[in-house]
């Protein structure tokens, strides 16, 4: 395995428990209305256990008093259980307990599987399908650039320009393993009108992954007309932006072995030319398919069975 150093633990879990009662019925879940015509809007964190950034975001924002002018918001903390679960001496195994619940939007996993996830999952599943936007925020492994995640169509392209902040997009069709939040139903119907994009934030355990998510958050409710503008600037910090662009994926490779190395060491958006040797997956190569071939989501403890490697193309 080429040597990858994972970025200093700058944030730990805090103390979630004032806000596991919520007012829904469903832990963790608040819902707020405003009384005004408006869309409804869901914001989502820890859909993975140790991306904490999405937990720090929606703490700081409920405390600060988070509540919709126009329409309603929906504010989920989703994976707690693996979130209390995280060791510091094994930092990325707080990601899930039984299955990634960013894999589990599938309706048949929805209706039959038995996991802790997908019964998280269920417990959402009315919150999602009554959001008009929706927002869940993630981090990465290695410290790269922000960008959005979303379905390969118009209305995420659209919304994620509109936003402006971060300036990248990468956008999916299909190809994980399991389906994602942001893949449910209608978010990635061609011809919906539901829309959702995922936000990763940064590396995730560092503070300046928790600014950006921050950021994204109030610039998110902003342009969805869920809060006012001036509320939000004046708490919005003030956070560096990347380089734009957009990236569609092409590849998700799956781990077949437990012998799994990398060529170099990628942490992300490394781009490479046609058949430039990337990993090796056991006496598999895997090799760029075509010119400028972007690398994304390298994993930091790659694992059979698990997706080890996302490759796409730049598009602009």
């Amino acid at each position: 395995m080429t040597g990858r150093t994972l970025p200093p633990i700058e944030v730990l879990p805090r103390d979630l428990s004032r806000w596991e009662k919520g007012n829904t019925g469903t832990p963790f879940v608040h819902r707020f209305d405003s009384g005004v015509d408006g869309p409804c809007t869901m914001v989502v964190g820890l859909t993975h256990g140790n991306e904490f950034c999405g937990a720090e975001a929606l703490h700081w924002a409920l405390s600060e008093g988070l509540r919709p002018a126009r329409g309603s918001l929906i504010v989920a903390f989703s994976n707690v259980a693996a979130y209390r679960s995280f060791d510091r001496e094994r930092p990325l195994d707080s990601r899930f307990l039984d299955r990634d619940m960013n894999r589990v939007w599938r309706d048949d996993w929805l209706a039959n599987e038995k996991t802790r996830e997908a019964d998280r999952a269920r417990e959402l599943l009315p919150f999602v399908l009554s959001a008009d936007f929706l927002l869940d925020i993630h981090s990465t492994s290695f410290a790269v650039r922000p960008f959005y995640v979303g379905a390969m169509n118009a209305r995420a392209r659209d919304l994620a320009a509109r936003v402006g902040f971060p300036k990248s997009l990468l956008l999916a069709d299909g190809g994980f393993d399991g389906r994602t939040l942001i893949e449910h139903g209608e978010f990635s119907d061609p011809a919906g009108r539901r829309t959702a994009l995922v936000v990763e934030c940064g590396a995730h355990f560092l503070r300046s992954s928790v600014e950006v998510a921050k950021a994204t958050l109030l610039d998110f409710l902003t342009v969805t007309g869920t809060i006012d503008a001036d509320w939000a600037g004046a708490r919005r910090p003030v956070v560096p932006d990347a380089e734009p662009g957009t990236f569609e994926i092409t590849e998700v490779y799956v781990a077949k072995t437990d012998e799994l190395s990398f060529a170099a060491p990628f942490v992300g958006f490394e781009e490479v030319e046609e058949g430039a040797l990337i990993a090796r997956d056991g006496p598999t190569e895997i090799r760029a398919p075509y010119p400028r071939c972007t690398i994304l989501f390298p994993k930091a403890q790659p694992m059979k069975g698990r997706e080890f490697v996302t490759l796409a193309r730049r598009v602009d």
